[in-house]
């Protein structure tokens, strides 16, 4: 049953779905204007402890503010069927994405577990299935990629990878 609620303080990210959100909120671009505060966004939940941990709708839940109005609806759902549905959010994500950003590609890639791509795909995730998807030739991609590595980048890292950076140091 769904409820209408102005629930953005009880909205949590299921610990099934952490990597694909972050994924998406590190790398993924989201455009502000798609959604009105006058739409009530629609959110299938797990409701744990009078909080509602969502597993997908990422755009709509990054862009939500108090005002907006949110229908919930509790789902009791396994643990591998949230891992699933977030990916599987994450996967429209990168096919949408116009054009293909090798570094969104590879976080997916290389984050996705090998089970889930072969559950979504029907095998691993690679470059080619995903121009193939688009209807692209390789060389759109490889464009891409030459395109990211000309780039001076200036960027901060993530914070995962100053993570990853530490281990690494400390492996030594």
């Amino acid at each position: 049953m769904a409820k209408n609620n102005k629930v953005t303080d009880k909205l949590v990210v299921h610990e099934c779905a952490i990597k694909p959100y972050q994924i998406f909120c590190e790398l993924i671009e989201t455009e502000f204007s798609e959604f009105s505060s006058n739409k009530t966004l629609f959110l299938e939940v797990v409701d744990i402890n009078d909080q509602y941990w969502f597993f997908d709708g990422f755009r709509e839940v990054s862009m939500l503010t108090y005002s907006n109005k949110v229908s919930i609806k509790r789902v009791n759902l396994f643990n591998a069927e949230i891992e699933r549905r977030a990916w599987s959010y994450l996967i429209e994500e990168l096919r949408n994405l116009n054009p293909i950003n090798p570094r969104i590609f590879e976080a997916i890639k290389n984050n996705m577990p090998i089970s889930i791509q072969r559950t979504l795909l029907g095998r691993a995730l690679t470059i080619q299935y995903v121009l193939n998807e688009k209807n692209l030739k390789r060389h759109h991609y490889d464009y891409q990629v030459r395109r990211m590595r000309s780039q001076c980048t200036s960027e901060i890292p993530s914070f995962s990878e100053l993570i990853d950076e530490v281990r690494y140091a400390d492996s030594k």
